[in-house]
């Protein structure tokens, strides 16, 4: 049976809140607010850590009916009679499979033109993944940034690995609830998409009566590096005259552009080298905070034409012979593919070339490329490694700024296997 128990209730005012995912864990976000005549739901989250226990190898889920009886996906009482659903962003463990979504929902999501882009790489997948794309009797609306729709939500632009991202603010009949979705208060373009700020312009001196707040990278035994450190190694090893390569996830524009940015000052081309960045090209070129003048340009060997006005480049032809001059983008999915590529073409790859692999979010996702043998490959080419997490999410100094701004009257820790410590630090303060 379908897992229909919340994994916590809680009932202040006119408000019901249940969550069914996210409470305890990391991912897999479901947040249900009853509020009089309302019902919504903030995420559809996939709870991969639940994946893991039941699937492994060639043990493969048989469908949405075992997904939802053993818990990996909500159960559909979630979405009995709601009035819509809000997707505060597009990693997997927030967005979930819509294709499994009841008849009729109505769906809010970040971007249309991106969800149509995911939905195709997912739309010929021949695992449970195909389920991603929504049913035509799916209805989908883009959120607004800063503008209260008619139930009383608000969408507040945050800083995160995958573009775009918001919080959510739910103003209801007598309390005010702040959902955090994923966010970071320093993200790799600075005061371009200002998080707090952002927070603070919707709430004003005002205060959330409930806030839901991710707590990621508190109680981890592994600290990830900060943008400032980032850009500093990349900008060493771009200031080199060697290959270098960086692998990145085709959602975050925020470091997708402050990598080119980089690259262009330091007078290299950015090569786009996967076909998933290819087709997100458009969208990350049209975001709000994307640069000028940058040195583009996309791999010809790819065999696939760019809707996106750049130029083309030939690793084989162009790359190898002038290796100081381009900085290669790759997704990890991809890297693999690339440099055994390299090697068919029977070219040694220069001396001192150095790839960049960034870990990829949410790190509870389902492992897309065997790192043992990705690194086998990378020592036999005498390719040297940077092995680098740069966060999505705030760290545990940052806590107490974000606290201050949202002011919550009661605190619920989501996101993080470590509720406890959250709410210790909180209440340090």
């Amino acid at each position: 049976m379908s897992t229909l128990r919340p994994q916590l209730t809680l009932t202040e005012g006119s408000i019901t809140l249940e969550i069914y995912g996210g409470y305890r864990e990391i991912g897999g976000n479901c947040i249900v607010i009853k509020d009089r005549d309302k019902k919504i739901v903030f995420d559809n989250g996939i709870r991969f850590q639940v994946l893991r226990k039941y699937y492994r190898g060639s043990i493969r889920p048989l469908g949405i009916n075992e997904l939802r009886s053993i818990g990996a996906i909500p159960p559909l009482n979630v979405f009995e009679n709601i009035d819509a659903l809000y997707i505060s962003h597009f990693h997997l463990d927030h967005l979930g499979l819509l294709g499994a979504l009841p008849p009729g929902t109505r769906v809010y999501v970040p971007s249309i033109s991106i969800l149509e882009t995911i939905e195709e790489w997912y739309r010929a997948s021949s695992t449970w993944l195909a389920e991603l794309p929504r049913k035509l009797h799916i209805e989908v609306i883009e959120l607004i940034p800063h503008r209260e729709d008619e139930r009383g939500v608000t969408p507040i632009p945050v800083s995160h690995s995958a573009y775009p991202s918001y919080a959510l603010v739910y103003n209801g009949y007598d309390k005010t609830i702040f959902y955090s979705g994923d966010f970071r208060v320093s993200g790799p373009l600075g005061p371009r998409i200002n998080t707090t700020d952002n927070i603070d312009r919707v709430l004003g001196s005002g205060s959330a009566d409930i806030a839901l707040l991710e707590g990621t990278n508190i109680g981890g035994i592994e600290t990830p590096i900060g943008s400032e450190e980032f850009r500093s190694i990349l900008n060493k090893v771009l200031m080199g005259s060697g290959l270098a390569m960086i692998s990145i996830d085709p959602l975050d524009f925020e470091l997708l552009t402050a990598i080119s940015e980089l690259a262009s000052l330091n007078g290299r081309t950015v090569v786009i080298s996967s076909s998933r960045l290819v087709d997100i090209l458009p969208q990350w070129l049209s975001s709000a905070f994307n640069a000028n003048n940058l040195m583009l340009a996309v791999a010809s060997d790819l065999e696939k034409p760019s809707l996106a006005p750049v130029d083309y480049v030939s690793l084989k032809h162009d790359v190898l012979k002038d290796p100081g001059g381009f900085l290669l983008v790759q997704e990890p999915i991809g890297f693999l593919e690339m440099l055994r590529r390299m090697r068919i073409w029977g070219e040694e790859l220069p001396n001192g070339a150095i790839a960049i692999l960034t870990t990829p979010e949410p790190l509870e996702a389902e492992a897309e490329v065997e790192e043992k043998t990705l690194a086998y490959w990378l020592y036999m080419l005498g390719v040297h490694v940077y092995r680098i997490r740069l966060s999505g999410h705030y760290y545990p100094h940052e806590l107490k700024n974000i606290l201050n701004t949202v002011k919550p009257k009661k605190l619920i820790p989501i996101h993080t296997r470590h509720p406890s410590l959250v709410l210790k630090l909180a209440n340090s303060r």
